[in-house]
């Protein structure tokens, strides 16, 4: 989940250090978001038939207004699939030379090996604490499902995961997006000069998505495109920054709107009765909020800062790791002591004990795979190198279907959820 460029560094370098620390943020998030779904009484909002808690109540707070922004999972997922199609596209935006091999060897490596590893680990959490107990919500009760043979298929990572780490499921749609780049950048390049109307039609795909619930791609794989499609708008968005900055409380109803966005799942419950098209609508809102999440990030003075601060920075470096490790911990905490007696004491413990553990996964797992697909790729490239170069043809330009197609030499990932 770090950044790896190529080359000397953009002017904007710094202001990617923020995007990290929003990714360390989303992560943490996550673990509080699972930490509560051991809780019977949490997960009720999250049920099909969503319950509704009576006002004022102490679960009236944490799930119908902004505070729900503390552990919504959901939309730190949105807010991950944002950054990877904006990371991953902004060499391409920016006009860096084609390697599609060294990008996918170096890729898949980033996202499978840290990924095998985090199988490993869960399976030990599985064997030291056994997970068929029956305590907790169903949400924990579900993660006593899981058997050796659904392993390969959480391996390979492309038909969906298994219980033993169910937070994979993400990375199913971060391996399809990484694998889809060529084409996403393909279609940004053709529509360049309808971006704006593209990312609304991104937003109905997504919309669409929610309501059929079979159209599982379009809830997530347009989300990637909303990046992708900031990166090619980056002059644009600069020159937003810009607006915003000369208007003394321009950032402020910036930050607004993030929240508003970002919690519209759960405020328009207080209006609407619940339904597939109210859902469908609040979860739209939330990923329209999560880019602007990303923009604020991205560009947002107060928010940069707070984002690269060391105790964040830390955070986000060790984000992947955290997001691979958090949900076998949230549970074997939760089954092996807190489960009977509250979310509250599950978040105390549960968050600690994932940081170390992520700590420790990253010196250990994630490091040292980052180094070895920075290998692989410069092995790669290397190798292609020694090709001899054809000879020119004698007149006539380049063909078309010839020409280069820039493509991303950075890998960052953008994941929980």
């Amino acid at each position: 989940m770090t950044h790896t460029p190529v080359g000397p560094p953009r002017p904007d370098s710094r202001r990617l250090a923020s995007l990290d620390g929003l990714r360390g943020v989303a992560a943490l998030v996550v673990v509080v978001h699972h930490s509560f779904l051991t809780s019977a009484v949490l997960l009720g909002p999250y049920l099909k038939d969503p319950v509704r808690f009576d006002p004022w109540t102490w679960q009236w707070f944490l799930t119908a207004t902004p505070l729900h922004l503390l552990w919504d999972g959901t939309s730190a997922v949105f807010v991950f699939f944002v950054l990877s199609g904006l990371v991953l596209a902004l060499p391409a935006a920016s006009g860096a030379p084609a390697r599609w091999d060294v990008y996918y060897v170096r890729r898949l490596l980033r996202l499978y090996l840290p990924v095998w590893g985090s199988l490993a680990f869960a399976w030990v959490t599985a064997v030291l604490v056994d997970r068929h107990q029956g305590v907790g919500s169903t949400w924990l009760q579900h993660r006593e499902s899981w058997s050796p043979s659904g392993v390969p298929r959480d391996a390979l990572l492309l038909g969906g995961v298994d219980a033993l780490n169910g937070s994979l499921w993400t990375l199913q749609w971060e391996v399809w997006f990484s694998l889809l780049l060529p084409v996403y950048l393909l279609v940004a390049r053709l529509l360049r000069r309808w971006l704006p109307a593209v990312a609304v039609l991104l937003l109905a795909l997504v919309g669409v998505g929610w309501v059929v619930n079979s159209l599982g791609p379009l809830r997530y794989l347009p989300v990637f495109g909303l990046g992708v499609v900031m990166a090619f708008e980056r002059d644009r968005l600069h020159r937003l920054a810009a607006a915003l900055d000369a208007r003394r409380h321009g950032w402020t109803l910036a930050y607004a709107g993030v929240v508003v966005a970002v919690s519209a799942y759960w405020l328009i419950f207080l209006v609407a009765t619940p339904s597939e098209l109210v859902a469908a609508v609040g979860h739209t809102t939330g990923v329209a909020g999560a880019t602007l999440a990303v923009f604020c990030a991205w560009h947002g003075p107060v928010l940069r800062r707070l984002l690269e601060s060391p105790p964040v920075q830390w955070l986000g470096t060790r984000s992947f790791s955290l997001y691979l490790v958090q949900e076998p911990v949230v549970t074997a905490v939760a089954i092996a002591w807190t489960a009977t007696v509250g979310p509250g004491l599950t978040v105390a413990v549960a968050v600690p004990v994932s940081l170390a553990c992520a700590a420790l996964f990253y010196v250990v797992v994630e490091r040292p795979s980052h180094r070895l697909s920075q290998r692989a790729g410069r092995a790669v490239g290397r190798r292609r190198a020694r090709v001899p170069a054809p000879e020119p043809a004698p007149t006539g330009p380049t063909p078309a279907s010839t020409a280069p197609v820039p493509a991303p030499t950075g890998e960052r990932l953008g994941t929980s959820r």
